[in-house]
């Protein structure tokens, strides 16, 4: 071929391409410029030659990395990076650039060839990308959510950020599956080989186990769900999916199974102890007007007893409130005077003397001091000694009503006091039918009053 037509050749060549492709000589002066650096960098090719290649697409803050460029030629090396470069009107953009030194015959380096290529797209998205990655990281942990890639062939994990911190495991992003198995609970390991079988099988997996994570040792409880991805036989190769902590779930679980079972037995407890009020008042009213009525008030007062339960979830109840709300039916002219601290009881003990209250106050009201605009009721109690030694008396003492005798035929509410005494107060607990008035006191240990067991 001429060697004329050759070069023309060449060039037409060099501008169909769709990159910038820049030529200098030693001192950086431009010795080509093809159609797309004119594109590219918006200086014409008769502008470019002859002219610095500093003074067409430097930024003025110069560039990092020439000196790195001219030590990577000299050494007959390419260089190849991203740079900002600037265009003729004065917007900067980012261009990735390879220079190739250009050799004599001798070997000598007497030029630069430099070929560019915009990538504002691509560093637009890398970042959209990025910021992608950062969202979503973030979002995996505000919703406690780790993700993991399991490569079935290779044994390898891909795990995130949050999956590690789930587990306890410090920072990864790769990891042999089998270093899991060490963290699972030795009660749950049937179930990750049961679940990984299963994975294998279907295209969506979900499983629940405990693990002890490795920072802290710290049981808990996680949730994970995978979905597989096949090949074209149709060979499971990927393993994808989430994991995230169910703790708190599996507590509240736990709890609510605790409750249904403590609200299964107290509404048990509730329906005996009311079916045997209704036996024993039926049994023993003068008449069904009467029963009706009595039965009512054995009623309200277990009532209220439960509802000053359910006030501190069924764990204890004020004495006071207790005391207060059994005698408050009778206490309207203020004859009946309460004295004591705040002492907490047991559920048991607390039903037990609301029971016994409303049938004290009953019996007084027919009968004793309350029967009589003279007679007074005195309720005290106090607590004697500390911790394991600290004593409990409790005294009901009537005065200035008829005079009293013994009963010559209990009644239900007679034997309700005593039964009370016995299951709830044990034997230091007594009633007695002094000439003055009815005494009913309890002295027993503040430990075993303020047990929390139900009965």
């Amino acid at each position: 071929m001429d060697p004329n037509r050759q070069v023309h050749f060449q060039a037409q060549l060099l501008n169909a391409v769709e990159q910038a492709v820049i030529a200098t000589d030693l001192d950086g002066v431009v010795t080509y410029w093809n159609r797309c650096a004119e594109r590219l960098y918006g200086w014409s090719t008769e502008e470019a030659l002859g002219r610095s290649i500093l003074e067409l697409n430097i930024p003025s803050e110069g560039l990092p990395q020439a000196e790195e460029i001219m030590t990577c030629l000299r050494a007959g090396k390419v260089w190849s990076g991203d740079i900002v470069l600037r265009h003729k009107d004065g917007h900067t953009f980012p261009v990735h650039v390879t220079d190739s030194p250009v050799l004599s015959d001798s070997g000598q380096m007497v030029g630069i060839v430099g070929i560019s290529m915009e990538i504002g797209d691509r560093v637009r998205t890398l970042a959209a990308l990025s910021s992608s990655e950062e969202r979503l990281r973030i979002a995996q942990h505000a919703g406690g959510i780790g993700t993991f890639e399991w490569n079935i062939r290779s044994g390898e994990v891909m795990v995130t950020e949050e999956f590690c911190h789930i587990w306890g495991i410090g920072s990864h992003t790769s990891i042999r599956v089998g270093a899991f198995e060490e963290l699972v609970h030795p009660d749950d390991r049937h179930l990750i080989a049961t679940s990984l079988a299963s994975s294998l099988k279907d295209l969506v997996a979900y499983t629940e186990y405990r693990i002890i994570r490795q920072d802290d040792r710290q049981v808990r409880w996680l949730a994970r769900r995978g979905e597989i991805v096949r090949d074209e036989a149709g060979h499971p190769v990927r393993l994808v999916g989430a994991v995230y902590d169910i703790t708190d779930r599996k507590r509240l679980e736990e709890q609510r199974q605790l409750l249904m079972q403590e609200l299964t037995h107290r509404v048990k407890n509730t329906l005996a102890m009311v079916q045997a009020i209704s036996n024993q008042t039926l049994r023993t009213a003068p008449s069904l007007e009467a029963a009706g009525a009595i039965f009512s008030e054995r009623l309200a007062a277990l009532a209220r007893a439960n509802d000053t339960l359910l006030q501190e979830n069924w764990s204890s109840a004020s004495i006071r409130v207790i005391v207060e709300g059994a005698t408050r039916p009778h206490s309207d002219h203020g004859r009946i005077h309460v004295s004591g601290p705040d002492v907490p009881l047991g559920p048991k003990q607390a039903l037990a003397l609301s029971l016994t209250l409303h049938e004290l106050c009953t019996n007084a009201a027919k009968y004793g001091a309350l029967s009589v605009d003279a007679g007074r009721v005195e309720i005290t109690w106090h607590v004697s000694g500390e911790g394991e030694d600290a004593q409990f008396q409790f005294r009901w003492q009537e005065s200035g009503g008829p005079p009293v005798k013994p009963p010559q035929r209990k009644g239900f509410g007679s034997r309700l006091i005593e039964r009370s005494l016995a299951s709830s107060f044990g034997n230091q607990a007594g009633i007695t039918y002094e000439p003055t008035g009815v005494v009913w006191r309890i002295e027993a240990s503040l430990t075993a009053l303020q047990e929390q067991a139900p009965d």
